[in-house]
């Protein structure tokens, strides 16, 4: 069972970082080769992640990284958007004054951490990662649902692979020109800077619902922008 569970943990952490590119081939020989462990945990992480949406099996064709797409992400984004605003709403009705203090807290973590640039390294990709998922859970922290809760982080779990696979090399993969890089760079700290955080984290501990909803929806609307400006014949 240990063996099955670094097989899948690890697996699944170069998956969510697009350390393997979405539609790659995995092959197990190859996955033996790359974590040095046998075929029976491989195989059964593999079905996990098959189970979670971020593997794919195909008849005589084995498993490959799910694709990346202007449709996967709508439907990620529509499901995000149904569990999210829920528990924002419920979170901003039943929230005391801890859960405001945690809102505060990991907004303060989250301002001293520079959002990810296009081309960004992945221990910094990282970090900002672990403190924008944990701003965003700690506004969410009191909707009282454990349920919606762990499909939440499924989904956030999803939406980082999209990220990753969008944010890491742009200039190489799609070839942009300078101006293009400069617009996308705007693009993405429009939103997943920290001004758009600050409005969000204002409008929650000042209990305007439909204020905070209305910011998120636009939160949660940057992932089909950057992936409309990479790949605008797809989107």
């Amino acid at each position: 069972m240990a063996k099955t569970e670094e097989a899948y943990e690890r697996l699944k952490a170069d998956l969510l970082r697009s350390r393997i590119a979405p539609g790659a081939s995995l092959v197990v020989a190859g996955l033996k080769a790359r974590y040095g462990l046998g075929w029976t945990p491989l195989r059964e992480a593999l079905s996990r992640l098959e189970a979670e949406g971020l593997v794919v099996s195909e008849r005589n064709r084995g498993y490959r990284v799910a694709p990346v797409s202007a449709a996967a992400i709508r439907d990620l984004q529509l499901a995000r958007r149904t569990v999210e605003e829920t528990l924002l709403v419920r979170s901003i009705e039943a929230g005391d004054a801890d859960w405001e203090a945690r809102i505060v807290a990991a907004h303060h973590r989250l301002s001293l951490t520079p959002p990810p640039e296009p081309g960004a390294d992945d221990a910094g990709m990282s970090l900002w990662e672990e403190r924008h998922d944990a701003f965003h859970a700690a506004l969410l922290s009191a909707g009282r649902s454990d349920s919606l809760a762990r499909f939440q982080q499924q989904i956030t779990e999803q939406l980082q692979r999209h990220h990753r696979h969008m944010l890491f090399d742009p200039a190489g993969r799609h070839g942009l020109s300078p101006a293009a890089m400069a617009d996308l760079r705007a693009l993405v700290g429009r939103t997943l800077g920290l001004t758009h955080h600050t409005a969000l984290m204002e409008a929650t501990l000042a209990r305007d619902s439909a204020g905070a909803v209305a910011l998120l929806a636009e939160h949660i609307g940057f992932s089909l922008a950057v992936y409309a400006f990479l790949w605008p014949e797809d989107a």
